[in-house]
């Protein structure tokens, strides 16, 4: 009786691997590795320049700036060109407005979006934060050198970081975006 139910649970086991095997998408799979041309996959690295001199107004918290893709991003399997060089971007950013005894100012750059060449929005991953200048140091000289006087040296504020034209940022693609 051992060797009988033994045997029926190999012949079941047997059954069930060959069923598996012939209903398994073994044909998705082999469309999905071919279809690899038109995939922007996640992760995917490219570079954004920046188009326009950037300086904080310390009016907005949050805002845009305009650039551009640097160069060419290709697809999963490098064979074809999806996001073409000079393809406008827009780069959002938040900011710490600088303030009293010296606190400097402080940009960051967190998101952007561009399109590939279907027109489809790309959304983009970048973690860059700027920093002004502080000036704690001459704040807290002239308290002491000046005192009681010199502590008004309190109200000097830090300035806001300045981005120039042409500078380039390392972002990456947040999530899978087929190409048509």
């Amino acid at each position: 009786m051992k060797k009988e139910i033994e045997l029926w649970k190999s012949v079941m086991s047997c059954m069930l691997i060959v069923a598996l095997m012939l209903c398994s998408p073994i044909e998705m799979i082999a469309q999905t590795t071919n279809n690899r041309n038109n995939v922007l996959e996640s992760g995917t690295p490219l570079m954004l320049r920046l188009n326009e001199d950037f300086r904080s107004d310390n009016k907005a918290d949050t805002g845009i700036i305009n650039a551009i893709v640097d160069t060419d991003v290709y697809s999963a399997d490098g064979a074809r060109v999806l996001i073409k060089a000079g393809t406008p971007a827009i780069i959002e950013f938040t900011v710490e407005s600088n303030g009293s005894w010296g606190k400097a100012g402080k940009i960051c750059l967190t998101h952007a979006t561009t399109k590939a060449i279907d027109n489809k929005r790309v959304s983009l991953r970048l973690s860059n934060c700027q920093k002004g200048g502080s000036k704690l140091g001459g704040v807290i000289a002239l308290s002491i050198i000046f005192f009681p006087i010199g502590l008004l040296s309190g109200c000097m504020k830090g300035s806001m970081p300045k981005i120039p034209n042409g500078t380039i940022f390392n972002a990456s693609v947040i999530q899978d975006v087929t190409v048509e």
